[in-house]
């Protein structure tokens, strides 16, 4: 009734409140969900049923893993002396290392110029007997005493099988003795 006095006529009025309506956007959107889930639906449905099979085809192996990982942090939590003295146990382990790695090499050192030297004294030799005529290399050759399991053996040999005969040429074919001729050429005409 206030309105009335304010000069607005009475069917004016609106006796009750306007309903709220929806939106558009929200509308619009609602409408898009519900055609994607039309669309691809089912491949939503088969993925999270996916998902869930290896989650839990996995989560034995996850948890293996994360207790591995427990154990390695373990390691880290040592103290600093219980570090130290293993880090001087690997450098006590690497000098003994190095020092071994050293000594061999050292041995193979003088074995290099010992047979260098021994090289060096047969030049000088071969040299010597060339000067005196008799020749600048050696033709004898010292002869190794055979040993009894091995003078057995090469008195015991037997010559060995040829494998293909004295006439065999690979280009002449499987024969062997056969010999290829072109075929001849015919005037068709």
């Amino acid at each position: 009734m206030d309105r009335v006095a304010d000069g607005m006529p009475e069917e004016d009025v609106p006796l009750q409140p306007p309903e709220n309506e929806t939106p558009d956007l929200v509308k619009g959107g609602l409408n898009d969900v519900t055609v994607f889930l039309g669309q691809y639906g089912w491949y939503i449905i088969f993925a999270i049923v996916a998902f869930f099979f290896l989650k839990q085809k996995l989560q034995p192996k996850i948890h293996k893993f994360q207790k591995k990982r427990e154990e390695n942090s373990y390691y880290t939590r040592y103290d600093a002396s219980t570090i130290e003295s293993r880090q001087e146990a690997m450098m006590r382990a690497r000098m003994r290392m190095q020092e071994e790695h050293d000594e061999k090499a050292k041995i193979a050192e003088e074995e290099r110029k010992k047979k260098e030297e021994q090289k060096r004294q047969e030049r000088i030799e071969d040299w010597d007997r060339h000067q005196q005529g008799k020749g600048y290399r050696s033709k004898y050759r010292p002869q190794e005493e055979p040993s009894p399991s091995t003078s057995g053996k090469k008195e015991n040999k037997a010559p060995k099988p040829k494998l293909r005969q004295n006439d065999y040429n690979p280009l002449m074919g499987a024969g062997g003795g056969a010999s290829f001729r072109r075929a001849r050429r015919g005037g068709g005409g």
